[in-house]
């Protein structure tokens, strides 16, 4: 390799003498000589004034030691660079989830493994559900917390928790009033709901097609926060998972007796494929944490 050779090079023009700097490098003297030879004959020049085994600078060979210095320490910072960036690479966790869970369950997760790893590191991508799916297949993300599960047989996915929906609506609506209402009662509302493609989005339209109905979209948004405002402010009803409910004073929340609407958390990771350690160790604490019931 080229930065061999300048090595080996820069050894002999500190010495300027082919026996100790063959000593030095640990090789030959012959295998040193025919290194630099090689080097003359590529590009041309000539490096040393030789005189037996004693070698003199000469001014060519003093400018391309100063240049090959400075690419050799170069190369060495590299090296410990791409060194340390490895060793932090093992440390790193990438994960990414929906926007619901960015509130109180992917920060409570971090929180208490970090607590026990110290030195973990979190990369997090938020995003919808295709979004997600992309990037957990390119291998981006090491982990994925969504739901529903992603339907791709390169993907591995484990349930941890089922989560209740409920309809959001505003304070002074006709059944504002009930604990309980039928899916099919909100037929006729206008719905501000999620775009198409994200997690909830596709609950809604499986759960009002097994209603009997297509739900009428009057927004489209891309935060359940957004959802919450809108109800607030009369411009509809919404489907939000129950623990994300905010703004009670402006929106009253209600429970879906028929049918069951609730939706499956679980989390993700590519088939088969290489995962790094510490994202390893996550995986297996996101399980312990569930089955022992402590985020749930």
């Amino acid at each position: 390799m080229l930065d061999d050779v300048l090595r080996y090079f820069v050894v002999a023009a500190r010495h300027e003498h082919l026996g100790r700097a063959a000593e030095q490098l640990g090789l030959s003297q012959p295998t040193l000589s025919r290194a630099i030879s090689r080097l003359e004959k590529e590009w041309n020049v000539r490096l040393f004034e030789r005189s037996g085994r004693r070698m003199r600078l000469n001014s060519v060979g003093r400018m391309l030691l100063i240049r090959a210095e400075r690419i050799l320490g170069e190369l060495d910072d590299a090296r410990r660079e791409l060194s340390e960036s490895k060793a932090k690479a093992r440390q790193l966790i990438s994960i990414g989830f929906l926007a619901t869970f960015g509130v109180r369950l992917i920060p409570d997760l971090i929180r208490r493994f970090k607590a026990q790893s110290a030195g973990a590191e979190f990369r997090l991508l938020q995003g919808p559900f295709p979004l997600l799916h992309d990037r957990l297949v390119a291998g981006e993300i090491d982990l994925c917390l969504s739901s529903p599960r992603f339907v791709d047989m390169n993907i591995d996915w484990r349930p941890l928790f089922e989560e209740e929906l409920v309809i959001i609506l505003p304070r002074n609506h006709r059944l504002a009033s009930r604990a309980q209402i039928d899916l099919s009662e909100i037929a006729r509302e206008a719905v501000v709901a999620m775009k198409s493609g994200y997690g909830l989005r596709m609950y809604l339209d499986d759960l009002c097609r097994e209603a009997g109905f297509a739900p009428q979209i009057a927004f489209e948004g891309e935060e359940v926060t957004t959802l919450h405002g809108l109800v607030g402010a009369g411009f509809g009803v919404a489907m939000v998972p129950k623990g994300d409910v905010k703004n009670l004073e402006l929106v009253r929340a209600v429970s879906v007796r028929s049918p069951i609407c609730k939706r499956m958390i679980g989390l993700s990771w590519r088939h088969g494929r290489y995962l790094p350690p510490q994202a390893d160790k996550f995986k297996d604490y996101i399980f312990s944490a569930f089955l022992n019931e402590r985020l749930t």
